[in-house]
């Protein structure tokens, strides 16, 4: 199992690094369009996203637009790596000269802003199938935060279509711990789970 994920994971950056910058920024206004369209957060809710990384699909102008909207927006926070792993996220301003450096080459907002429970969120990934599975960096972090939280979070994949391992392929290699998401959310539309 460790070394399918391992090449589907060198795969999905693969994938992930040659899609160019200009084509990047267009596929994030346009999963941004679908979320507003097929998938937005309930009025008040704590929304949550992330800053992206090595290519991730940019959530930045959709977080932008739910805070104008009133929501309280969240970055995680992820520990170091010699601490618990245990993702937790606290309040963002919006600003990003606020966001202080994390592990993993991460972003988050500084300490002293408050951690926050968010009620709705956007996942990164580094691929994902119609079952609703994802593949992480392989810290785990998402996956515990998303089953100790259970249904009452709704957890949206954020990504790029080209990310999809089709389940023709097998899908996302998958262990008991992984937790499916609520649904997929990509330039090319959104993705309910089929639970086979």
């Amino acid at each position: 199992m460790a070394v399918r994920k391992a090449e589907a994971r060198a795969k999905g950056l693969t994938r992930r690094r040659a899609i160019p910058p200009e084509d990047a920024r267009k596929a994030a206004e346009a999963a941004c369009a679908v979320v507003l369209r097929d998938a937005p957060p309930p009025p008040g809710a704590i929304v949550a996203g992330y800053w992206p990384m090595r290519g991730e699909l940019d959530p930045g102008p959709l977080l932008a637009i739910l805070a104008e909207r009133g929501h309280p927006v969240a970055l995680p926070v992820t520990p170091p790596a010699d601490a618990p792993p245990c993702l937790r996220f606290r309040r963002w301003d919006g600003n990003p000269a606020s966001l202080a450096p994390g592990p993993f080459k991460t972003r988050h907002p500084p300490e002293g802003a408050p951690d926050v429970q968010p009620d709705w969120m956007l996942v990164p990934l580094l691929g994902f199938d119609r079952r609703g599975q994802r593949l992480g960096y392989g810290g785990g972090f998402y996956d515990r935060y998303l089953a100790a939280r259970g249904p009452a979070l709704t957890a949206l994949g954020f990504a790029f279509a080209v990310q999809e391992i089709p389940l023709a392929d097998g899908g996302v290699p998958c262990e008991p711990h992984d937790r499916p998401l609520t649904a997929l959310v990509t330039d090319a539309g959104i993705i309910r789970p089929e639970r086979l």
